[in-house]
């Protein structure tokens, strides 16, 4: 796998990282629906961070939290309460705390190193974010408890796995998203 930094600018490249774009922002508009406050926000950065150029990253991400935000305070029914905005923004500097990490972690170490080490920075980093802020918030001292720390934690990990696994398969079927087909998984992480 290649740091974000040296992602390819030639139009293979480029139709890939769109092919991401599109995956990151659709599963987030999806995840937020399904999963509401449990949104796997750590996985979503952690493949942004890999295979996006920082702007991209920055904007699907930005996008997938803004996102979330209308769609919980439109849809979902969070309360118009100042305490649930606040807990909103500090999501999306959570966010940001992932993308940093995942981003500062994915080099080109051999995989599972590639995909597992910047995705437990991100987890870590999302998860401190917030436990900051629920140290200012008013909230349930239960959220960070290990039943749902763990919970979390596989929603994250099931949606990190499973999107690499859709890439994958609609790369495999026809070169979707400009990407080339290949023959194992860990095609899918170049």
């Amino acid at each position: 796998m290649k740091p974000a930094k040296d992602l390819p600018t030639s139009e293979s490249g480029r139709a890939g990282r769109t092919g991401w774009i599109v995956l990151i922002a659709a599963s987030g508009l999806g995840l937020s629906l399904l999963f509401a406050c449990v949104t796997p926000f750590a996985a979503l950065a952690t493949l942004a961070a890999l295979h996006l150029r920082a702007e991209e990253r920055w904007g699907v991400i930005g996008f997938v939290w803004i996102t979330n935000q209308i769609l919980g305070f439109g849809v979902l029914g969070y309360p118009l309460t100042w305490n649930c905005a606040a807990w909103g923004v500090a999501i999306g500097v959570s966010c940001g705390f992932a993308v940093v990490v995942a981003g500062a972690l994915s080099t080109d170490r051999p995989a599972p190193l590639a995909l597992s080490l910047p995705f437990v920075g991100a987890f870590a980093a999302f998860e401190a974010g917030l436990y900051a802020a629920g140290r200012l918030l008013s909230g349930s001292a239960d959220a960070f408890g290990p039943p749902v720390m763990r919970h979390v934690f596989w929603v994250n990990a099931a949606s990190l796995g499973g999107l690499m696994v859709l890439y994958w398969l609609l790369s495999a079927v026809g070169g979707a998203f400009g990407a080339k087909p290949t023959g194992s998984f860990a095609g899918a992480l170049r």
